[in-house]
């Protein structure tokens, strides 16, 4: 049995609960970068989701040339290869243009197994392909550490309520045909925020540290697939601790430090705390309910 955690390596990211388990890969003979989604089941961890972009990236802003995803919805698995239109104009507030048809092979991926092997606090991930990914544990926790007691709000503890609130696992679903359906998992820990979300209109796949502070949070994504898809030349940069500047929170905005996004507390009251968000959005960090 895997330790639960977050496992770093070069070219590679994965987050292990007692349900599910996330990957990130960088994949260089294949020229992309891929996100997997894995359930747990009486015979181990199966893939239920599968997202890759191309070409490989590391740089923010740049839509990928080609998308591949695949995802189990109300039992019934949708299988999409989405390419890049050219011609158009990129812009930032307008999502590019993709020609999308049925893809059978990515579609194979679904219900193929984690394949692990794994030591005592490192892993080696040896995928269908041959690539093979060693990664260090980096943070290990339980389910229970992840629900942690949670303090009442006050003048004083702002960045702790900011980063206990935000901890947990959380499965996300959306309206498909009317039905309420499962489109994926959000799990944070003390240190990283991890999410992966298909939907037969939308990705949002990604890894993240952050830092919670009395003043607000800083956010620094080192994996994303969404409008744009990229990961840092060395993932290792995920396993140090991340800079805070306290003088880059601003009481206006949002403020953006290299990869590091400060976002400032604007208001808070006893179980919510409102930070300033980019492009304008508001983001309320609201306090769990723990059962």
């Amino acid at each position: 049995m895997i330790d639960s955690g977050v496992y770093i390596g070069t070219d590679f990211e994965m987050v292990v609960t007692q349900k599910y388990v996330i990957t990130f890969r960088r994949n260089i003979p294949s020229d992309n970068l891929e996100a997997r989604l894995f359930r747990r089941t009486d015979e181990g961890f199966s893939c239920i989701g599968i997202c890759q972009s191309a070409p490989l990236e590391t740089e923010q802003y740049r839509p990928p040339a080609c998308w591949r995803t695949a995802f189990v919805y109300q039992d019934e698995i949708l299988a999409v290869c989405s390419r890049y239109q050219k011609g158009q104009e990129s812009r930032m507030d307008r999502p590019p243009v993709y020609l999308k048809e049925e893809d059978e092979q990515i579609k194979g991926y679904i219900g193929s197994p984690l394949p692990l092997i794994y030591g005592s606090g490192q892993i080696e991930i040896r995928f269908e392909d041959g690539t093979v990914y060693p990664a260090a544990l980096e943070e290990k926790f339980t389910e229970e550490s992840l629900r942690p007691a949670l303090p009442e709000l006050c003048d004083g503890n702002i960045g702790e309520c900011l980063r206990l609130w935000n901890m947990g696992i959380r499965e996300e679903f959306f309206d498909y045909r009317g039905i309420p359906t499962f489109m994926g998992v959000t799990i944070n820990t003390e240190k990283h925020m991890y999410i992966f979300e298909l939907t037969p209109d939308s990705i949002y796949c990604r890894a993240a540290r952050f830092v919670a502070t009395d003043r607000g949070v800083v956010f620094n994504q080192n994996f994303r697939q969404g409008f744009e898809a990229y990961m840092i030349k060395d993932n290792r940069e995920a396993a140090m601790p991340l800079p805070v500047d306290e003088s880059l929170f601003s009481a206006e905005a949002c403020v953006w430090n290299s990869r590091s996004v400060y976002w400032s507390v604007f208001d808070y009251k006893e179980e919510e705390i409102v930070l300033h968000g980019c492009q304008g959005d508001v983001y309320h960090w609201k306090k769990p309910e723990r059962a």
